[in-house]
């Protein structure tokens, strides 16, 4: 392998790198907040467990998301008005998340019982999957309405309008408007 070969795969791998990373923090921190949520809910005092399974689960949403997107699997959307993709993503994604919990769930009481939860959420209730479903689906809307801007106007404009100051990029007025003339006093005859 020629050296230009390898530095144009060594800047692809890095390419795909920073845009798989966002992706995979986001999906943590999601997963490891709803964790912590789980354990406060139901009084369970091993929350850091759930910081592992939740990191893993994380790299394998990611990598789905990352797979869908390179195959272009979401160009269906493309001409829709931009909350349909963004919805549609995060209950297509939440459902995803929900399956992985219910699987994980599973392979833990199979293999590792010892380590599955012995109070779970009943996610077979259509109750508790309904409201893991809600919090679910509201929690990647803000995920995928940025990636859905980022596409419309552009990723580096979009993270300066989000995360730079302001009086950085705004225009600052060039003068104030003069102030207008002091109303006339009306003469007394």
């Amino acid at each position: 392998m020629n050296e230009q070969t390898k530095k144009g795969l060594t800047s692809k791998v890095k390419e795909e790198a920073r845009a798989f990373y966002p992706v995979f923090l986001y999906v943590w921190f999601l997963l490891a907040v709803l964790g912590v949520h789980k354990s406060v809910v139901l009084s369970q005092a091993h929350i850091v467990q759930h910081q592992g399974f939740a990191a893993a689960k994380a790299l394998a949403f990611a990598k789905v998301l990352f797979v869908a997107n390179k195959f272009g699997i979401w160009r269906v959307f493309d001409k829709k008005p931009l909350i349909v993709p963004i919805l549609a993503k995060s209950l297509l994604f939440g459902l995803l998340l929900i399956g992985m919990d219910v699987i994980e769930q599973a392979l833990l009481e199979h293999f590792w019982p010892a380590h599955a939860d012995h109070d779970p959420v009943n996610l077979y209730n259509l109750r508790t999957l309904l409201s893991v479903g809600l919090v679910t689906f509201a929690a990647l809307i803000p995920f995928f309405g940025f990636r859905e801007f980022a596409k419309l106007v552009g990723e580096a404009e979009l993270r300066k309008v989000l995360f730079v100051r302001r009086e950085n990029f705004v225009p600052q007025h060039e003068a104030e408007p003069a102030a207008s003339p002091a109303p006339a006093e009306p003469i007394e005859g």
